[in-house]
């Protein structure tokens, strides 16, 4: 399939000397015999890439890429797998210079200025559309749509739990959280306080938790009733400033004056680490983020870790997070390769491959599967309760936002500003950004 910004925009030297001699060719042809075969013109390779996370999580990304290949032999792909930064480098000098990977992975964090620049083909046009995406759940398929075209599919979502060091619990006198039934965000921090360790000198030792990653402020909000956004989807007004949206924000703020969670500043600095899965094997953490990206190397090398989900303030859990995905090049030589690429990664039983090894599988069958192929086993209940809790996270071209927020936040969380100014900082410079 043709798009409109790809050959149309571009169209490179001896294109219509090609054509003359392409006519020639084809009266020529018109005279022969007709005897001869026509040329095997092979497999045709489309490029793909990625983020890396670990040699061995991109092994198996590679042998589940090996399985597309194997099911569609005139279709080859090239990966490269890049370090995270090095990555989205790559994505945005190459998706402006027009020569992107065919099949270009995608974070939704990072995904609307490329949306709203139109780099990418409208999914929506390519053959088969309604067939590939009938069994996938829409709230995943709608993170990357974007003013009405679908510039990529998600391959899963990012859902992240409460990873906890049993050892420390243990040692804490502390219960083994229920798996599947969230706690209340009281009951939470009054266990968190128990895994708090303080020397003879008042200096901390140990945190309950780590908050790394987590955007922990967003959901607070959301379950207080609140929302940070009108819409976290390419929002036109932050609605933070509400007596729900302040009363999140002063259960974030708790954290902090409860000494549940490191100073801001020595999150900043790294003394804890990245408040993932590092973080808890230091035994200094006893609680972080983890999630189904993780699951594999905790089987393997971290069995004193469990999981549980996040507490919820209110009756309704929220997680707002994200989505992975692939978008295809609008100035691919070979889109409907890389449409096939995207169809097969849809399927029920490549979905149930995929989120063997990465994220929970954006299928809804593969999904009702996940009990019967995840690793660990027991990991399934927690996953299984906070799945229906996921929500999008920010998408917006005015990338701004999402930093301001960010350093209104660091001062929420050392204490130099209130809940109440808080609110009413991030009101105040987020929707003086919006409105340019």
């Amino acid at each position: 399939m043709e798009h409109a910004r790809s050959r149309k925009s571009r169209r490179r030297p001896g294109v219509v000397l090609s054509a003359l001699l392409l006519a020639a060719s084809l009266v020529t042809g018109a005279c022969s015999s007709g005897d001869e075969p026509e040329a095997d013109s092979g497999p045709v390779t489309i490029s793909w890439g990625w983020w890396s996370n670990t040699p061995e999580k991109d092994a198996l990304y590679r042998k589940w890429l090996d399985g597309f290949e194997a099911a569609n032999p005139n279709i080859k792909i090239k990966s490269e797998f890049l370090p995270w930064d090095a990555y989205w480098d790559k994505v945005k000098t190459t998706t402006a210079g027009g020569n992107a990977y065919d099949v270009v992975g995608l974070c939704s964090c990072f995904a609307a200025s490329y949306f709203d620049n139109e780099v990418f083909a409208d999914l929506k046009k390519m053959d088969g559309y309604g067939d590939a995406i009938k069994g996938a759940q829409p709230g995943p398929v709608g993170v990357f749509g974007w003013k009405d075209k679908q510039y990529a599919m998600p391959v899963g979502i990012s859902v992240p739990l409460i990873g906890y060091n049993k050892d420390l619990f243990k040692a804490a006198g502390v219960a083994t959280p229920d798996p599947a039934v969230p706690m209340t965000f009281d009951a939470f921090k009054e266990m968190a306080k128990k895994l708090t360790k303080v020397d003879g000198a008042g200096k901390v030792t140990q945190y309950a938790l780590h908050p790394g990653s987590l955007n922990f402020w967003e959901s607070l909000i959301a379950m207080r009733g609140g929302s940070m956004y009108d819409n976290f989807v390419s929002p036109s007004k932050v609605t933070v400033n509400s007596p729900q949206g302040i009363a999140g924000l002063a259960d974030y703020a708790s954290l902090f004056t409860d000494k549940i969670v490191p100073p801001m500043d020595e999150q900043r600095e790294n003394q804890w680490l990245n408040g993932d899965l590092d973080s808890l094997r230091t035994g200094k953490v006893a609680m972080a983020r983890v999630g189904p990206w993780n699951f594999a190397d905790i089987a393997a090398k971290s069995p004193n870790i469990g999981v549980f989900p996040l507490p919820k303030a209110g009756d309704n859990l929220v997680l707002y997070s994200g989505a992975n995905g692939y978008a295809i090049s609008a100035e691919s030589e070979h889109p409907k390769q890389a449409w096939e690429f995207l169809k097969w990664m849809l399927k029920t039983e490549n979905q149930v491959e995929f989120a063997k090894f990465s994220d929970v599988p954006v299928d809804a069958e593969a999904l009702k599967k996940l009990p019967d192929f995840i690793t660990p086993k027991d990991f399934a209940p927690t996953l299984l309760a906070s799945v229906p809790a996921f929500r999008p996270g920010l998408l917006t071209v005015k990338e701004e936002l999402g930093k301001d927020v960010g350093l209104i936040i660091d001062d929420l969380g050392r204490g130099k500003l209130t809940p109440e100014q808080a609110a009413g900082e991030i009101e105040k410079k987020g929707n003086a950004l919006l409105s340019q």
